[in-house]
């Protein structure tokens, strides 16, 4: 069972700062020439007004244009075309266009739930002023379901633009003139102005980019290659939260204002807890780890999972050292406390349910995913807590070997990092 005396929470957070001791040991970053490209592009989007500045800036920004602003999910228009011809086809949903009455409609739509849903959801979601007796009426007038090529449909719909408007709905299709249109209308929006102004009161882009400078500068340091990439920051009303490539990464501030904010991205309660300005350099940290931190092929067991992410927090904190390690992981003080305090009961939980070299989906599921809490365990055990375990064992091997750190990222047996750390739960 875990342990819940609230004094060993005061004695845990002395003991996590003064286990910190990398802080006070500077590493001489005099040598390492680091320029970092830095944007902040908030303030630039807050200005556009009109569509053609809007064109503008995406052709300035082709990355923010397709993957914060969603050009990159337009689906192509043969596609689309593709979809109403199948459906259109369908011997139900041609008898539903063809049927002889309004309450004829009705009885067939309620025989065939799944049509009906298709039919009328998304649009009458959309247009709250229409109601199911304006699908009749314009299905009742449609000769869509007698075309027989996606030509003829594609003619059909240019001369029929209500119907373009529907079908448009039905299967959530959008031109590029369209999500233009909806972009700019987006952005001139009350509440995305109120996102626009928690995001710029909220975090301060500077701060980030000192930290990106400092830790570009440690990773340079061990990776002499490593060529800083370019950051770039925006709002975009959570259309994304990060985009990374070798040469350019970009940040959805809107997604990591925290708790003090309006409006927060649609995601678990378990995940939005760590989607504040203090958890965005550490989380970036560990997408970075993805170029060094290498794993074996094949099939992963348990102990590889625990391994791997234990090697990505290693970055993170390699790259941070000053940084508190419930942000590392991304847990709550009280999770990591929870963790921390019952470390043998999660070890021996994994020994006596012979976890480490399982290969099941199902246990990498259940202990090294993301889930608000590992029941098997205790209910207050915090999710991924192989994550956190496989740290531990890191961290115990680090201490053990005095291992050059490029070469703990390479190693990829994760057996013998296990062995070679005389790994055991500490006393707590």
């Amino acid at each position: 069972m875990f342990k819940r005396l609230s004094f060993l929470l005061i004695t845990l957070f002395f003991v996590a700062c003064s286990t910190d001791k990398d802080c006070n040991e500077e590493v001489d970053l005099s040598q390492v020439d680091i320029d970092l490209d830095f944007e902040d592009l908030t303030h630039a989007i807050y200005q556009i007004e009109t569509k053609e500045q809007l064109e503008s800036f995406f052709v300035q920004n082709p990355v923010i244009r397709d993957y914060f602003f969603g050009y990159a999910d337009l689906v192509p228009r043969q596609s689309f075309l593709n979809e109403v011809l199948r459906f259109t086809q369908v011997p139900k949903v041609k008898s539903i266009f063809k049927a002889r009455s309004y309450q004829n409609f009705q009885e067939q739509l309620d025989e065939n739930r799944e049509i009906r849903e298709y039919l009328s959801f998304e649009y009458l979601n959309a247009n709250r002023d229409k109601g199911l007796e304006d699908v009749y009426s314009l299905i009742s007038n449609s000769r869509i379901e007698d075309l027989t090529s996606t030509s003829a449909i594609d003619v059909y719909l240019q001369a029929n633009p209500s119907e373009f408007d529907y079908f448009k709905f039905v299967f959530n299709f959008q031109t590029p003139e369209g999500l233009t249109k909806e972009n700019l209308a987006l952005l001139s929006n009350p509440y995305v102005d109120t996102l626009y102004q928690e995001t710029i009161r909220l975090i301060n882009a500077q701060e980030i980019a000192y930290e990106l400078d400092q830790a570009f500068a440690r990773i340079k340091s061990f990776y002499p290659d490593f060529e800083a990439p370019k950051v770039k920051t925006v709002y975009s009303a959570f259309g994304k939260d990060i985009y990374m490539s070798d040469s350019l990464i970009v940040i959805g501030l809107d997604y990591y204002l925290g708790e003090e904010a309006s409006y927060r991205p649609n995601v678990y309660d378990y995940i939005l807890k760590r989607l504040t300005p203090d958890h965005l350099v550490p989380q970036l940290m560990q997408f970075m780890s993805q170029a060094y931190n290498e794993i074996k092929e094949g099939k992963h067991s348990v102990l590889d999972e625990m391994i791997y992410y234990g090697k990505a927090f290693a970055f993170a904190k390699q790259m941070l050292p000053c940084t508190a390690d419930s942000l590392i992981v991304g847990y709550s003080r009280q999770d990591l406390a929870n963790a921390t305090v019952s470390e043998a009961v999660i070890w021996n939980h994994f020994l006596e349910e012979k976890l480490l070299y399982s290969e099941q989906p199902v246990h990498v599921t259940r202990y090294i995913d993301e889930r608000p809490n590992v029941l098997e365990i205790d209910r207050q055990c915090p999710g991924r807590i192989g994550q956190w375990l496989g740290w531990q064992i890191v961290q115990a091997y680090q201490e053990e070997t005095e291992e050059d750190f490029v070469n703990l990222m390479k190693m990829t047996d994760a057996q013998q990092l296990l062995t070679r750390s005389k790994y055991r739960p500490r006393s707590r």
